[in-house]
C-alpha cells in the first residue's frame, strides 16, 4: 500500500518527524527553497509587469522528490509556518504536480501531539502569504542586483563581486554609520556631581538634585552649604511592583542572547532552530521549543494552564500570579505563531541538560526561565525615600529591599533587587541632621554608545524595519561584506561602510531612509492581508527607483565621477589630494587626477581614520604605519613596496620585481615555523594563512593581532562577525562561543579548474 508523504525543509526536522509517524509515512526534505531567481541574471522582466523567472535550484533533488511522491495518495507540505515556508510549499505543489492530493500542515511546535493534531486538521496554502514572499524576493532582487554593480563601478571603477546593497541591510548600515558620526562630532563638556555623606546608624549618602556645569556654580554651592542647616524635608515609603516581561519573540530572544550569552543573532537562530527541530532525549527525538521566527507574544491557553500548574507545584501557590497573564501584541504583529516557549514546561533546563550541547543548554535555559516567569507573581520591593533641604538646595537619598521575590525566583532582574545602602529608620520630617561631609566629583558628558548587535536589532524593530526571519541575516551580511566590524561587543563601521552609505544616501536616499523602508514592510504585510496587489507595489517602487538608476549610469557612461571621497593625503608624485578607492574588498589611495597621474598608495586594513561625508582623514594613521621599516626583498634586499593586484595586496620589489604576500609578523600557531600572511580568495575574500602553505594549511578569516595570552596555543584574530577571538577551539575564551549544531551540508562535486 502506498505511503503518505510529509515534506519539510530541514533534514533534521525530517528525522524528528519520521521518528513520530511510523511505518505509514515517508518524510522527505526539500533542503530549503526548491526554486529561486537565477544567480547570473536579474531574472525579473521589467517590461512585463515585473514577471519573475523562477529556476529550479537542484534538479537532482527535485527528481528524487518526484520519484518518491509519485504514488503517494496524500502529500503533506509541512514547511515552516511563515512566508518563506508558504512559498516553498507552493513551489513543491506546482513542481511535483497533481495538486489535488496536497495539504498544508502548520507545525508551530514539533512534538508527537502537535504533529498528530496538525495532520488531523490540514489546511490549504495561503496564496496571499505566497504573494507577499514573491513581492519581497523581487524587491530585494531589484535593489541588490541593480545597485550592487553600480557601487562597484563608482567606488572601484569596474565591476567585481564583493560590494552589495540591500533593501533592509542598507538602512541598518546607515544607522550604524550615523551613530559613528555622532560620536566623532561629540565634544565632551565638564559637569560636577555633589554628594552629602551623613554620619549616623547607619551612615548614608544623599545626592544633590541636578548637576553643576561650571566652577563658579561649584564655588557658590560650597559657600551656601557651609552655612546652611540640613533638615529632613520629607520621608516616604512605597511598595514597588515589577511585572515579568512578555515571553520571547524573535527580536527579544536575539537581544537577550546577545547581551546575556554573547551569542550573535545568526548563532542564536541556529541554536534555536536545533531546539525547535528536535534533540534526542532518552532515545526519542523531541522538539524542545516552539517556532522561533515570530513577532507575536500570544500563548496558547493550554500552555498557560500547564505552566500555572507547574509553578504552583514547584514554587507554591504564593508564587503564582493571581490570574493568567496575557500580553498584547504590537501593531501589525503577525499573529500566526505563538511566542517562543518550551513545548513542555515540565522539561526543566536541569532535566534536559545532559542531552544538550553547552550552547543549547544556555539558550533553552534562557527561554524556559523567561516563559515560566510570565505566569508568576509580581516581584515586590519596599522603597524608602528621603528628601533633605539645605537652604535653597535639595538632596535626595533612597534605598529598597525585597519584600516578595515573585517571578525573580526564576528570572533575576539585577538592579531591581535590593538597592542602595539602607537608610536610618528614625528619620522624621523637619528633623535637623548633623553636618555632612560634602563630596564634589568632576565628570564629563559622554558620547552616545555604538550599537551592539542587540541594539541594532532593537532599533530596526522600533522603526518597523525587517521581519523576525531577517534580523539575524541583516546583522550578519553587513559584517560579512566588511562594512561593519564587531569591536569590544559593539559594531563599528569601516571606512568601506561609510563610503557605501554615503553613495546610497546621495543617489538612492530612499534605500537608507527608515520611514520609506518601514512603509515597504507595511505594504508587504498588506499584500499578505489581501489589501494590496504585488504588481501595484512593484510598479510604485520602480517609478522612482528606475530613474535614479539611469542617472548614475548616465554619469558613469560619460566618464564622470558620481561620487568621490578625497583624503588628507597628498599624492607623492604631483601633490594633488588622493582619493579612496576599492578593489577586491580592500581600500587603497589613488591620485584624484587619474588617469593623468596613476600613483597609488596602500591603506592597511586596520589604519586609524576619521570620516566626514566626502572627506577621509587618515594621514596621521598612515604615517604611523609607513614609519615602520619596510620589508627587504628576499632576493636582492631592496625595500619592498605594497601594491594592489587582481587578488588583493602584495609586496613587490621595485628593483628585481620579486613579489611576496603582505606579512603580519605573527608566528603561525600551528607549525611554529611560518608567519601569517595576507591572502585573497574569490570564495573567502581577504584571509590570513601560513606562509608555508601548502605544507601548513592554517588559516583564519580576520587579521591576526597576537599570540593568544590565555591559552598560548592559538592566535587572537579579528573575526569579521564575532570580533576578537582565539583560533584555538579549546581555548577557555571560546567556551561561550562553541559552534552551534547544524545539519551537515550536502557534499559538493569536484571544483572546476580555472583557466590560466
Amino acid at each position: 500500500m502506498p505511503k503518505r508523504v510529509v515534506i519539510v525543509e530541514s533534514p533534521t526536522k525530517a528525522r524528528t518527524l519520521a521518528s513520530y509517524l511510523g511505518q505509514g509515512f515517508v518524510v522527505l526534505s526539500s533542503k530549503g527553497h526548491v526554486r529561486d531567481l537565477p544567480e547570473k541574471e536579474l531574472g525579473v522582466e521589467l517590461d512585463n509587469d515585473f514577471t519573475p523567472k523562477w529556476v529550479v535550484r537542484d534538479r537532482k533533488l527535485l527528481s528524487e522528490l518526484r520519484k518518491k511522491t509519485a504514488d503517494a495518495p496524500r502529500v503533506y507540505l509541512a514547511t515552516d509556518p511563515d512566508r518563506e515556508g508558504e512559498a516553498i510549499a507552493y513551489d513543491l505543489m506546482e513542481l511535483l504536480g497533481d495538486g489535488g492530493r496536497y495539504a498544508r500542515v502548520l507545525l508551530h511546535e514539533i512534538t508527537p501531539q502537535a504533529v498528530q493534531e496538525a495532520l488531523d486538521h490540514p489546511g490549504q496554502i495561503d496564496l496571499a502569504k505566497v504573494e507577499a514572499q514573491r513581492a519581497r524576493r523581487i524587491l530585494d532582487r531589484l535593489v541588490g542586483y541593480q545597485i550592487s554593480p553600480l557601487l562597484s563601478r563608482v567606488l572601484a571603477g569596474r565591476r567585481f563581486e564583493g560590494l552589495s546593497a540591500g533593501r533592509v541591510q542598507s538602512v541598518a548600515l546607515r544607522f550604524i554609520c550615523d551613530r559613528e558620526l555622532e560620536i566623532q562630532r561629540f565634544v565632551p563638556e565638564p559637569y560636577w556631581e555633589v554628594a552629602a555623606l551623613f554620619p549616623g546608624q547607619p551612615p548614608f549618602t544623599a545626592r544633590l538634585d541636578g548637576r553643576l556645569t561650571s566652577q563658579d556654580e561649584v564655588k557658590a554651592l560650597t559657600r551656601d552649604l557651609a552655612r546652611a542647616r540640613f533638615t529632613v524635608d520629607a520621608v516616604e515609603e512605597e511598595e514597588v511592583a515589577r511585572r515579568p516581561s512578555a515571553p520571547f519573540i524573535t527580536s527579544t530572544l536575539q537581544q537577550a542572547a546577545s547581551s546575556e550569552l554573547g551569542f550573535s543573532p545568526k548563532r542564536t537562530m541556529q541554536i534555536a532552530q536545533s531546539l525547535y527541530e528536535g534533540v534526542k532525549i532518552g532515545g526519542e527525538m523531541v522538539g524542545l521549543i516552539t517556532y522561533m521566527r515570530t513577532d507575536s507574544v500570544r500563548v496558547a491557553d493550554s500552555a498557560i494552564a500547564s505552566t500555572r500548574a507547574f509553578v504552583k507545584k514547584a514554587f507554591g501557590a504564593k508564587a503564582l500570579s493571581p490570574k493568567p497573564r496575557h500580553f498584547r501584541n504590537k501593531r501589525r504583529a503577525q499573529d500566526a505563531h505563538e511566542a517562543i516557549r518550551p513545548t513542555q514546561v515540565a522539561r526543566t533546563p536541569e532535566e534536559v541538560a545532559p542531552y544538550l550541547a553547552p550552547e543549547q543548554r544556555k539558550l533553552y535555559d534562557l527561554i524556559w526561565r523567561r516563559f515560566v516567569a510570565t505566569q508568576m507573581a509580581d516581584g515586590i520591593w519596599l522603597r524608602h525615600k528621603v528628601t533633605i533641604r539645605a537652604g535653597d538646595h535639595v538632596f535626595r537619598a533612597s534605598s529598597s529591599r525585597m519584600v516578595s521575590p515573585g517571578f525573580t525566583a526564576v528570572l533575576p532582574v539585577g538592579r531591581l533587587e535590593d538597592e542602595g545602602t539602607p537608610l536610618p529608620e528614625d528619620l522624621l520630617p523637619d528633623q535637623e541632621l548633623p553636618r555632612p561631609e560634602i563630596q564634589v566629583e568632576e565628570r564629563q558628558t559622554e558620547p552616545p554608545k555604538r550599537f551592539t548587535e542587540a541594539g541594532i536589532i532593537r532599533k530596526l524593530e522600533q522603526e518597523g524595519i525587517g521581519r523576525p526571519s531577517t534580523y539575524a541575516q541583516i546583522v550578519s551580511v553587513i559584517q560579512d561584506r566588511g562594512y561593519v566590524v564587531r569591536e569590544g561587543g559593539s559594531l563599528r563601521p569601516t571606512l568601506l561602510g561609510h563610503l557605501v552609505t554615503d553613495l546610497l544616501r546621495l543617489y538612492f536616499p530612499e534605500t537608507v531612509e527608515e520611514t520609506f523602508t518601514a512603509r515597504m514592510e507595511a505594504d508587504l504585510d498588506r499584500i499578505q492581508e489581501g489589501d494590496l496587489g504585488r504588481g501595484e507595489l512593484l510598479r510604485s517602487f520602480y517609478r522612482w527607483f528606475g530613474p535614479k538608476l539611469r542617472t548614475v549610469e548616465a554619469a558613469l557612461s560619460q566618464g564622470g565621477k558620481p561620487f568621490q571621497a578625497l583624503s588628507d593625503v597628498a599624492c607623492p608624485s604631483c601633490g594633488t589630494p588622493m582619493e579612496v578607492r576599492v578593489w577586491k574588498g580592500s581600500l587603497y589611495l589613488g591620485c584624484s587626477r587619474y588617469p593623468e597621474c596613476r600613483t597609488t598608495k596602500s591603506i592597511p586594513p586596520d589604519v586609524a581614520f576619521r570620516y566626514t561625508p566626502g572627506r577621509v582623514e587618515l594621514g596621521a594613521g598612515l604615517a604611523a604605519v609607513e614609519s615602520a621599516p619596510p620589508r627587504a626583498c628576499p632576493q636582492c634586499t631592496t625595500p619592498m613596496v605594497v601594491r594592489h593586484g587582481r587578488y588583493g595586496r602584495y609586496l613587490s620589489c621595485p628593483s628585481c620585481r620579486a613579489t611576496s604576500p603582505v606579512s603580519t609578523d605573527i608566528l603561525c600557531p600551528q607549525c611554529k615555523e611560518g608567519e601569517l600572511v595576507e591572502r585573497f580568495g574569490k570564495r573567502y575574500g581577504t584571509f590570513y594563512s601560513c606562509s608555508r602553505y601548502p605544507d601548513c594549511k592554517f588559516r583564519v578569516s580576520g587579521r591576526p593581532r597576537e599570540a593568544c595570552p590565555t591559552c598560548g596555543e592559538g592566535v587572537v584574530y579579528d573575526d569579521p562577525r564575532r570580533g576578537p577571538r582565539c583560533s584555538n577551539p579549546d581555548c577557555p575564551t571560546q567556551a561561550a562561543e562553541s559552534p552551534a549544531p547544524v545539519a551537515p551540508r550536502p557534499k559538493r562535486g569536484p571544483a572546476k579548474k580555472r583557466k590560466g
